[in-house]
């Protein structure tokens, strides 16, 4: 009984993190309907969600190498390696948003806003804390609940409350749950996973979608 008990556990264990794949499908089998940003900020005629979410499967596709946070000369990562709040940086700058810039500006001019996180010049924008309060702020705040699906849309951002962040996909699960592209681990078994339900990195805190107000950082404390 002990080796089907470990070789069961194992299974399991590899499944749930996504070592085994788990199998895709599109919202439109489980009449999720398709719910558009309404914002083209880069002028390609495309919808800037898809644009986020090409955004973040591009920056993946160099299969990044996971490091701790830590500065670079100019903010940016070479591509190549990176850590959690990264997928949403690069996601952002395919719709031509700096987020170091716009981070920066509002830590500037709303200091009292990003209390307790991290507001280093070169880091702050990288740091899902630190995202989280730009985003709690400026983006189109939307619902944590998993069971309301027309509300989960890809090119959406997610923050945990393990200071973990991802962006939602296209596809789902057969429970017509997201997967999210997301970055937590050197040696996790893919970037695309359908890990949402497994309550790892704690409790979702924040689900936000792209709004023009997030491009123009007030004084509006």
């Amino acid at each position: 009984m002990l080796p089907l008990f470990v070789i069961g556990f194992t299974v399991s264990t590899l499944y749930k993190w996504n070592y085994i794949q788990h199998t895709q499908h599109i919202p439109d089998e489980y009449h999720i309907p398709y719910v558009a940003t309404g914002v083209d900020h880069d002028g390609n005629h495309i919808d800037d969600g898809k644009d986020i979410l090409k955004g973040a499967e591009d920056y993946v596709a160099h299969h990044p190498k996971y490091e701790t946070l830590q500065p670079y000369e100019d903010g940016w990562t070479d591509g190549n390696r990176g850590s959690n709040g990264d997928v949403v940086a690069y996601a952002l700058k395919n719709i031509k948003m700096d987020l170091h810039i716009v981070i920066n500006q509002d830590i500037y001019k709303n200091p009292d806003a990003y209390e307790g996180v991290n507001t280093d010049k070169d880091l702050a924008f990288r740091n899902p804390k630190t995202q989280e309060v730009f985003f709690s702020r400026y983006a189109l705040t939307l619902s944590t609940d998993l069971d309301n699906k027309s509300e989960w849309q890809a090119g959406d951002f997610i923050f945990f409350e393990k200071n973990h962040c991802a962006v939602v996909t296209d596809k789902v699960n057969e429970k017509g749950i997201r997967f999210i592209i997301h970055h937590f681990w050197e040696h996790q078994g893919g970037y695309f996973q359908d890990v949402l339900e497994t309550g790892a990195w704690g409790k979702i805190t924040g689900h936000y979608r792209l709004s023009e107000r997030m491009f123009s950082p007030k004084t509006d404390n």
